[in-house]
């Protein structure tokens, strides 16, 4: 059996939190990238085809709300470790059979990366700018790689193929993550219930920042191809320029985190990031077959909006991995719930109005309420939790018992100490032959 390593008071390492982020997007992206295949096989209808996009939000919802009572009865260790087999056996089990195991598999899916993406905020609070970086690079990697890769399995296999090796990555890291050495953090099962930052302002402004930030991101990476092949661009081009946003979101994945431990107040990084978002979205209402490259620049460094709220998490915590935990979890839960109604409603527009200019409108609105919401978040404020109510304890009376008479007496001494009486002056003894002197 192999040895297990101490566990030590530092953070979690860098490469082992690079590999844990690295899980969270490709089972989603890789479901997009082949989502043309699958919907040639038997039993798959248009409206399979549409719960099967929106159901990673609404699944990694409810994973990011459960986890930190997962983390209260289980720690850390023990839930990550769960959830990356639950991970790696859903991906496998998912193309086994057809539309209903597809779904299901993909919930699973889900929420298994949603346990493993809240508590990674978590695990990289007391950690390095490097390693907050390498989480959030690792995060934009996996969907980069997810999107670019499946279609050359899907081409070189079939489809399930291509959806079930993301598996296989899974099955790595939990090999890594139990013989990493591991922070002492990981195995404390406590944890606080999000609904405890309720009452906090701060908390629910980067809740919809996430959530905003969410919309948008997933918007662009499952329409963006879609619109510029409407205005006239090539299928090549369309999905070069989908490559290009991804992979310029990158560099920003990495950058994001160091400005969010070194800056103070966050809100001019929020307020690059969303103009550079506008200048995409208004570039492909305005002229998207012109130049679709420099609207595809810009959405992507629009998406290190994901970063500067995941960090933020960390930041706003405190120092405390109970408020951390809570805090993702409120954060991601409740975000990609909210995700999960902007893409419905975006998509519900789209399908109304027959074209793109209303729902790339829409997207707007979505990121002036980025600004507001990331502005009032990145403020230098500390989450509190409310305090629990204090529940007066009921107490019995104890019963009473008849003393006896010396049980009586031992007590009253207890009660009223008995005062002692001043002692007589001793006077010295007089010899007996001085005595019958003197007489």
């Amino acid at each position: 059996m192999k040895q297990q390593a101490p566990a030590t008071t530092g953070p979690v390492g860098i490469a082992i939190v690079f590999v844990l982020a690295l899980n969270l997007r490709p089972a989603v992206t890789s479901l997009g990238a082949a989502l043309e295949d699958i919907s040639a096989t038997p039993g798959m209808t248009a409206a399979v085809g549409a719960v099967l996009v929106a159901i990673p939000l609404w699944a990694s919802g409810l994973g990011g709300w459960v986890t930190p009572w997962l983390r209260s009865r289980l720690g850390i260790h023990k839930a990550v470790t769960w959830a990356l087999l639950m991970l790696g056996a859903s991906l496998v089990v998912r193309v086994q059979g057809g539309p209903s195991v597809l779904l299901a598999g993909t919930a699973l899916a889900c929420l298994a990366i949603a346990v493993v993406g809240t508590v990674l905020p978590v695990l990289v609070q007391s950690a390095s700018s490097r390693t907050r970086a390498s989480y959030t690079f690792a995060l934009g990697s996996g969907s980069t790689i997810g999107a670019l890769a499946t279609p050359t399995l899907v081409g070189a296999v079939n489809w399930e193929f291509a959806l079930a090796s993301w598996a296989l990555l899974a099955l790595v890291t939990v090999w890594l993550w139990q013989g990493a050495a591991r922070s002492s953090m990981v195995f404390k099962a406590s944890s606080m219930s999000p609904t405890r930052l309720f009452r906090c302002a701060v908390s629910w402004n980067l809740t919809v920042y996430f959530g905003l930030v969410s919309t948008l991101t997933f918007l662009v990476m499952g329409w963006l191809p879609g619109i510029l092949r409407d205005a006239g661009v090539s299928a090549s081009t369309a999905g070069f320029c989908l490559a290009l946003c991804m992979a310029m979101g990158l560099p920003m994945m990495w950058l994001v985190p160091f400005l969010v431990q070194r800056g103070r107040n966050q809100s001019l990084v929020v307020i690059l990031l969303a103009s550079s978002n506008a200048i995409g979205v208004v570039g492909l209402m305005v002229a998207p077959a012109s130049v679709p490259w420099l609207w595809s620049v810009g959405l992507g460094i629009g998406m290190g909006g994901l970063a500067m709220a995941l960090c933020s998490i960390s930041e706003r915590s405190g120092g405390s991995p109970d408020l951390a935990t809570a805090l993702s979890g409120m954060v991601q839960g409740l975000g990609y719930i909210i995700a999960g109604i902007g893409a419905l409603a975006c998509g519900l527009i789209h399908s109304s109005t027959g074209g793109w200019l209303a729902p790339l409108a829409m997207c707007l609105a979505v990121l002036c309420g980025q600004v507001w919401c990331g502005i009032h978040a990145g403020r230098p404020y500390i989450v509190r939790a409310t305090p629990l109510p204090v529940v007066p304890r009921k107490v019995r009376p104890l019963p009473i018992v008849p003393l006896g008479e010396p049980a009586v007496q031992a007590i009253q001494q207890v009660v009223q100490p008995v005062i002692p009486q001043p002692r007589k002056p001793i006077l010295p003894l007089i010899p007996t032959e001085q005595a019958t002197e003197a007489t």
